[in-house]
């Protein structure tokens, strides 16, 4: 893959250069991404890098950042009223703040602009939109608008044109300005290209113009397509004077790259809508602050990008100081506070409960979700997701025994200010390239995994510290209450939950400090968990009728009947604000008036028990309303054979013990009723997309079976053509 050659500069000097191979070095692009998805975001990354850095400065703030991702057709007149439509690949433009690198300088392999660029930008390597194009396809084109139609640049990146003795990435310089007696930019390219020391481009750009499967390399249709995106760039999209657009032809399958001829144009038109769908479900988890401003287009479909603010209960932030050098043990509470010191830096940190994942694991876009605590760190002025580790808790230092720090709990690092190295595909933090990595990673997960931890027991402590409670009133939420159109925002904007802490260290682990929290509660964290309320006992008073001499406490024989009680009394149901006791808060001033049975009711209620044989004393108990039971939770009174059973206070009606520890059902019929229902829903659609995948496989191995049979006869006749000859 390597060669040593040697180059003569102009004073005589001889240096030596390591030759690269260009057919090894495009071998290795195509392997750099584990799905076609991941080389896709990579170039939606060089596209969003355009259109948002530089926001903020006064001389861009009316300028509105657009990325449109969209199917490269080509369209034929067949008849007078009638077109042909082919889907031949994929196309990602988008419109830059301020001035593009000349095409030379962007395709030059492993050279960027983005090396000093910090926070700014995503990448930095050079190597984002070559590797990506290659992972994609064979044949890509870049287009290029600076500042005026007369000029536009055009680039190819292409498996034919390299070469063993080097990487031939050419681009060409155009201008498309109409009138002034000026050439087309048809007679412009067809002139340059047709030329001997191009003809290596023109047959590109010939393959690009072949289009439909069926047809042969055309040259001029090739120019004419690409002269058409020139003109949708340079006219048709909102008159920005700096555009970039990258067409990505004949798109690699995702499973397999053996295409059956007649079939060829329809499985591609399926592998380009396909990767739009995905690209669709993951792009809104990739990014955390994209504008709302910012037009982001897939198919024509607007994006928006609050994915986790329509998902997280009790969405709080954080923000810690990260030293980077220092270890956190070493001088506690000196460096670590400190965020005026040369190595620390702020780091923002979101935690909250994810209410769709905990009910419906399938409803995540990776399919690796689980209930367990999940970590996303996110970098960069986009908030770039980089990695993802679906269960976190040995990572942050916490207990990954059972369930705890589990219930959907889901930690979102935002490294906005760019201060976590990354790989150059982006698919992880590279912390083996600082000089105190280790550190920087130990200190880092230390201090969220303090933050988390106090987050959890939090709100476990509104549950009675009982995890199945929590799980409860997280699985309240499910997919109804969030799937409702609120008025969102995204997460740099939103005014959320915040909390006021002191933290120690306990020599293995940083905590809080229980006696210094204060929460400040957020206007946007529209989702909140109730807290229990503490029962106390029941009181009871008695009655007696003898004298006060025997002061024994007695019980109900089985032979005493239970005097009726108070007939039911309608009491207004308490407006309950927007939280897990409540999917839907009440109009202002409405009041719904429910009848209660006894064992619901909130006023004191008497229960006469009938005269004692033994003494005549008449004992009275009086079971007084619990006004801390939260709404929709009963209070059963303990009647055992018709009597209260003070053997077995924790006794429920009709003698059946309740267990009121972890290991009891917390959910209701209901809850259970409403999740068969669901579930069969679920088995039901996927029964009928089975049942279609098989039929679309049936035809596939029916289209393969007589193709085969095409291809014996054909090598039938050709073998007696051949003895004929012969």
């Amino acid at each position: 893959m390597f060669g040593v050659y040697a180059v003569v500069d102009g004073g005589g000097r001889v240096e030596k250069m390591t030759r690269v191979d260009g057919k090894g070095l495009w071998r290795s692009w195509k392997r750099n991404f584990k799905t076609k998805l991941l080389a896709l975001l990579d170039l939606i990354d060089n596209a969003l890098d355009a259109g948002i850095h530089g926001l903020g400065n006064g001389d861009h703030n009316a300028f509105v950042g657009r990325v449109h991702v969209y199917p490269d057709v080509y369209e034929v007149l067949t008849g007078p009223a009638n077109v042909s439509a082919t889907t031949t690949g994929l196309c990602i433009v988008n419109n830059c703040v301020k001035k593009i690198r000349p095409l030379k300088k962007v395709l030059e392999v492993y050279n960027s602009s983005k090396v000093d660029s910090g926070a700014g930008d995503i990448g930095e390597n050079g190597v984002g939109l070559k590797q990506g194009c290659a992972t994609l396809s064979d044949l890509s084109f870049v287009l290029l608008k600076n500042g005026n139609n007369a000029n536009i640049e055009l680039g190819i990146v292409a498996e034919s044109l390299q070469q063993e003795e080097g990487c031939y990435l050419p681009a060409f310089q155009f201008s498309n300005e109409r009138g002034g007696g000026s050439p087309s930019l048809r007679d412009q390219m067809i002139s340059h290209f047709s030329q001997p020391k191009h003809a290596d481009v023109a047959c590109c750009i010939a393959q690009y113009g072949a289009a439909s499967s069926g047809n042969d390399p055309n040259l001029g249709v090739g120019v004419e397509r690409l002269c058409r995106h020139f003109d949708h760039i340079c006219y048709n999209f909102f008159d920005d004077p700096y555009m970039f657009l990258v067409i990505l032809d004949k798109v690699h399958h995702g499973h397999s790259e053996e295409y059956v001829q007649n079939a060829w144009d329809a499985q591609q038109k399926i592998t380009v809508h396909q990767l739009m769908k995905d690209l669709g479900k993951e792009i809104p988890r990739t990014y955390l602050h994209i504008p709302n401003s910012f037009d982001f287009t897939i198919g024509g479909g607007k994006t928006e990008f609050k994915f986790w603010p329509e998902r997280l209960i009790e969405l709080a932030s954080f923000t810690l100081n990260i030293n980077a050098k220092i270890p956190w043990h070493q001088k506690f509470g000196e460096a670590q506070y400190d965020a005026n010191h040369p190595d620390s830096y702020e780091l923002r940190v979101f935690i909250g409960f994810d209410g769709m994942r905990i009910t419906d694991p399938s409803a995540d876009t990776d399919p690796s979700a689980g209930k367990e605590g999940s970590l996303y760190i996110y970098s960069r002025q986009s908030g770039r997701l980089i990695s993802h580790h679906p269960d976190a808790r040995t990572l942050l230092g916490l207990s990954a025994g059972g369930t705890m720090f589990c219930q959907g709990l889901t930690v979102i690092i935002d490294d906005i200010g760019g201060n976590l190295p990354l790989n150059p595909t982006k698919q992880e933090v590279a912390f083996g390239e600082e000089g105190h990595g280790a550190t920087h990673q130990e200190n880092l997960m230390a201090w969220v995994g303090s933050v988390v931890h106090f987050f959890y027991q939090f709100h476990l402590g509104k549950c009675q510290n009982k995890k199945t409670a929590l799980t409860r009133k997280i699985a309240k939420f499910g997919d109804i209450v969030l799937q409702k159109h609120r008025q969102l925002k995204t997460l740099d904007s939103s005014c959320l939950t915040t909390f006021s802490l002191s933290f120690k260290s306990t020599g293995k682990s940083i905590r809080v400090e229980k006696g210094s929290v204060k929460e400040l509660v957020g206007t946007d964290t529209l989702y909140r968990l109730g807290a229990d309320r503490s029962r106390t006992a029941p009181k009871r008073t008695r009655s007696l009728a003898s004298s006060s001499a025997n002061q024994k406490k007695r019980k109900a024989t089985k032979n005493d009947e239970v005097q009726t009680p108070i007939p039911p009394t309608k009491i207004p149901r308490r407006r309950q604000p927007v939280s897990d006791r409540e999917a839907e808060s009440e109009p202002d001033g409405e009041n719904e008036e429910t009848t209660h049975k006894v064992r619901q009711c909130r006023q004191p209620v008497l229960y006469h028990e009938a005269e004692s044989e033994s003494d005549g004393e008449i004992e009275e108990r009086e079971i007084e309303s619990d006004d801390e039971i939260e709404e929709g939770e009963i209070e059963e009174t303990r009647v055992k054979d018709g009597k209260i059973d003070e053997d077995n206070p924790n006794a429920p009606a009709g003698g059946q013990i309740k267990n009121d520890d972890e290991g009891s059902d917390p959910y209701t019929k209901d809850f259970y009723r409403d999740l068969c229902d669901r579930l069969t829903q679920k088995t039901n659609a996927q029964k009928v997309l089975i049942k279609s995948l098989k039929q679309e496989l049936a035809k596939e191995e029916s289209l393969r079976n007589s193709t085969q049979q095409q291809i014996l006869a054909l090598q039938k006749k050709i073998n007696s053509l051949e003895k004929l000859t012969g």
